[in-house]
């Protein structure tokens, strides 16, 4: 079974970054609708971080897992 979380990299006020995953992301998922996803998310201001609120992009991932069940 293999498994795809993407992961959004957030620049915080602090000068540092954030990263928020959702998983399960699609398989057909565009550079164009994470980048709208993130911006709007920093848009909205609805996450604080130790740091401070989110104020840009800096980058995103898919990561895929690969799980083989040995004993179910």
């Amino acid at each position: 079974m293999s498994t795809k979380r993407l992961e959004m990299i957030f620049k915080n006020e602090g000068g540092k970054t954030t990263k928020m995953s959702v998983d399960n992301a699609k398989e057909d998922i565009s550079k164009e609708q994470v980048e709208a996803a993130m911006q709007t998310i920093i848009d909205k201001n609805v996450f604080e971080t130790n740091s401070g609120v989110l104020t840009g992009i800096d980058s995103a991932r898919i990561v895929t897992t690969d799980i083989d069940e040995i004993i179910i």
